[in-house]
């Protein structure tokens, strides 16, 4: 029997229009078996190199997206149901005779400074009742304006007491419908 491949004879290097190497032929392997000249005998090829280094990379960033949604929603929950209105803080502490800040005044002075009418203002407009932030927004203005008239001028307060008034029963009913009564306190 003839080989069916049989191996051709090398020709000389050095002869004019020749190859300068042998041929090769080409011979099948088993399954799982490479060509000798493109690796080791027995080795499946490997991956390219840039695909074994992205799947780490997908996961990580899968991993921080999925990490900033649960921040998110912690967030979220935490603002929204955990954490006590503003608004409604203000209304609770109203009800029990302190400053809606939660500041004390000791002196009895009504004349508010500028830091006390933001810090108090600022209290009312994080809240995340409309009736509560519209009704404590208004009174504190009111309140601020009062407390700037120059001395000798009071008796301009007198249209300004009307919409405290009208501010001031706003903000009760506005805390009561959040479960707060805040009684004035008439001696």
């Amino acid at each position: 029997m003839t080989e069916p491949y049989q191996a051709q004879q090398p020709q000389s290097p050095y002869q004019p229009g020749g190859p300068v190497h042998p041929p090769q032929q080409y011979q099948p392997h088993p399954i799982g078996q490479q060509d000798p000249g493109s690796g080791q005998p027995g080795h499946l090829p490997s991956p390219p190199a840039g695909a074994s280094g992205r799947k780490p990379l997908l996961l990580a960033g899968v991993a921080f997206v999925a990490l900033l949604m649960l921040v998110a929603a912690g967030v979220t929950v935490y603002e929204g149901f955990i954490k006590e209105d503003s608004g409604l803080a203000a209304c609770k502490r109203l009800a029990e005779g302190k400053s809606p800040d939660g500041s004390v005044k000791g002196s009895g002075d009504l004349k508010l400074t500028e830091a006390e009418y933001r810090q108090t203002r600022e209290v009312f407009e994080d809240s995340r009742y409309e009736d509560i932030r519209k009704h404590g927004t208004t009174l504190i203005d009111i309140a601020w304006r009062i407390s700037q008239l120059p001395k000798g001028q009071e008796s301009d307060a007198f249209g300004l007491l009307t919409a405290a008034g009208t501010a001031w029963t706003g903000l009760q009913t506005a805390c009561a419908d959040q479960g707060v009564l805040i009684k004035t306190n008439v001696e």
